[in-house]
């Protein structure tokens, strides 16, 4: 029998999320302990071929230190996955818009973006709608 893996009390690590002067974020990892100093390698320049390297100067916005390697891993690629609003709700520490976020089928209010439009079944004068007698080509933008 296996015995449970131990987690070290020391930190060998963190995820950490900066802010770029174009306002994208990029989402990295660093093995140590020294978050800030990854930050100022950053901006001095240190990574040539990095996002961040055009991007400079970047501002910590969000970091979480590791105590185990393989949830640092797993972590950095879940956040890469998240939308904007998420890593900003992440940014603000906004449980409730989080997890609001996180749902599954959760779509931005219209107004999010001009060019989001809904399309809906036409109704009869009652307002219900007929949808086992519309197909995709009967369906009407809603803006």
């Amino acid at each position: 029998m296996g015995h449970p893996q131990e987690v070290s009390m020391r930190i060998v690590g963190f995820v950490y999320m900066l802010k770029c002067r174009d306002n994208s974020y990029y989402i990295g990892s660093h093995r140590g302990e020294d978050v800030l100093a990854r930050v100022g390698e950053y901006n001095a320049g240190a990574y040539k071929q990095a996002y961040t390297f055009t991007r400079c100067p970047v501002e910590l916005v969000w970091n979480e230190a590791f105590y185990r390697y393989d949830e640092m891993v797993a972590c950095e690629r879940q956040l890469k996955g998240w939308s904007r609003k998420k890593k900003e709700a992440l940014i603000k520490g906004d449980s409730k818009l989080l997890a609001l976020l996180s749902k599954r089928g959760f779509r931005p209010a219209q107004d999010a973006h001009p060019s989001r439009c809904d399309f809906v079944a036409p109704q009869d004068e009652g307002g219900v709608a007929l949808h086992d007698e519309v197909g995709i080509s009967g369906l009407k933008q809603k803006c």
